[in-house]
């Protein structure tokens, strides 16, 4: 595979071609187009490489049969080249000097058209450009397992301007660009290479995966219905379960630690939501405390349950192997919940617009989400004060809000006041406690 000099041996090879395919011998250079080259006076070609591109196609491609397959990937730098092509006249102010350069330019173009995507075979004829019988690619290309291909880049002439326009110094030139690709160049870094697997585990049991058939809030009465999916913190959630039998049983609440349950006979598991203790369990005699940038907050809460299995198995390498116990874990489905807010109380339960509400409850504001209270359907973003702001800083068990902010896209009060609903809403999840603030005149 080709190293760091891939894009100068490009070069090399396009100018080579050219020198010995086109028809008459002319001079071939590679330089920007307002730069003079000493000793280039006469008609000439000139090849100036203009951008270089990743082509993402093979940005993750190895090699075939460059590496080990057990050795981790050093896939090469592939990259697209792209050249501005023109042509000069021996002199650019005679009556046919630009006659002469288009001559030049479609001898130059023939060449590339025909050549252009087999050049790895062709060979050096004329002796002035090296050795006859000599390959025209460049050593650095050789024996590489992608050959590099000449396209005809279609261009506008407002891209040409707009290239020529980034060199003042240069008068404006009939130019053709032209695609090399794909040039691959190979990582520096050292191939790394797996140790050899040398002994080998393995581990069978027949225990099926758990799988949660409902959840549910749980009601606070067994003949209430069933399917409330807006849980708070405090309540307790049912799970209908199957295939829970198992040596531990866990449950897993968003991104709490696993709070082990005991497993049901009849597959139902229920659980608390915890606040800011995980609760006693099998695992643990006593509380512990949640960090508070992992406790539960409103919005989505998935719970998933956990079945621990002991398993047996066999660990060895050519022999009979040893035979092995294991804990192994398998993973249910996922459900889920909406975590929600809860008001407690408010005061006072009514007033007039300039009334400053408090509300109390769990969960009611969050910094790092959207919290606003809504009366009615007027809503009223729970913000910390600013300067001469009568109201508190927000709490997440405590929060006031300034009746005015919805009182102006509410209806005028008649003379004994209206009972507007009033809910908190925190990153998407909407308290479903009924609360009701009487607004008057």
């Amino acid at each position: 595979m080709a190293d760091h000099t891939a894009i100068a041996a490009v070069s090399r090879t396009l100018r080579t071609l050219l020198r010995d395919r086109m028809s008459n011998a002319v001079t071939v250079t590679l330089a920007p187009p307002d730069i003079s080259i000493a000793g280039a006076a006469g008609p000439r070609v000139n090849l100036y490489l203009v951008e270089v591109k990743q082509t993402g196609d093979l940005s993750n491609l190895d090699m075939p049969g460059r590496g080990h397959p057990a050795s981790y990937g050093q896939p090469p730098l592939s990259l697209v080249l792209h050249y501005l092509m023109t042509s000069h006249s021996q002199q650019d102010d005679q009556q046919d000097s630009d006659i002469n350069a288009q001559v030049l330019l479609g001898d130059a173009m023939r060449v590339l058209h025909d050549l252009g995507g087999r050049i790895e075979a062709q060979a050096i004829t004329r002796p002035a450009v090296g050795i006859v019988g000599q390959p025209i690619l460049d050593p650095a290309l050789q024996n590489e397992f992608e050959r590099i291909k000449l396209t005809l880049r279609p261009i506008g002439v407002d891209e040409i301007v707009k290239i020529w326009s980034a060199i003042p110094e240069a008068n404006f030139r009939r130019s053709v660009v032209y695609e090399v690709s794909v040039v691959r160049i190979e990582s520096g870094r050292p191939r790394r290479q797996a140790p050899p697997v040398e002994a080998r585990r393995v581990f069978a049991h027949v225990a099926r995966r758990p799988f949660i058939a409902s959840a549910y809030v749980t009601p606070p009465a067994p003949n209430l219905p069933r399917g409330e999916m807006r849980v708070r913190v405090g309540e307790e959630i049912t799970l209908e379960c199957e295939s829970v039998r198992a040596a531990r049983l866990y449950v897993r609440l968003g991104r709490l630690e696993p709070i082990r349950v005991p497993p049901p006979a009849d597959g139902v598991v229920r659980l608390i939501v915890p606040d800011a203790q995980y609760p006693i369990d099998l695992d643990h005699a006593a509380p512990r405390p949640i960090p508070a940038g992992d406790q539960l907050q409103p919005g989505p809460l998935t719970v998933q349950v956990i079945a621990i299995h002991e398993t047996e198995g066999v660990s060895g390498a050519l022999d009979a192997g040893v035979h092995l116990l294991q804990d192994r874990a398998s993973a249910s489905n996922v459900a889920l919940f909406q975590l929600t807010p809860r008001i407690v109380g408010i005061a006072p339960a009514g007033g007039p617009a300039a009334t400053l509400l408090q509300i109390v409850g769990t969960r009611l504001w969050t910094p790092d989400g959207a919290s606003e209270a809504i009366l009615g359907d007027a809503p009223v973003v729970i913000r910390p004060p600013g300067p001469g702001d009568p109201w508190a800083a927000p709490t997440p068990t405590a929060i006031e809000i300034p009746v005015v902010e919805a009182a102006r896209f509410l209806p005028a009060p008649p003379a004994g006041g209206v009972a507007h609903r009033l809910s908190v809403q925190v990153n998407g999840a909407r308290s479903r406690d009924p609360t009701m603030f009487t607004l008057t005149p």
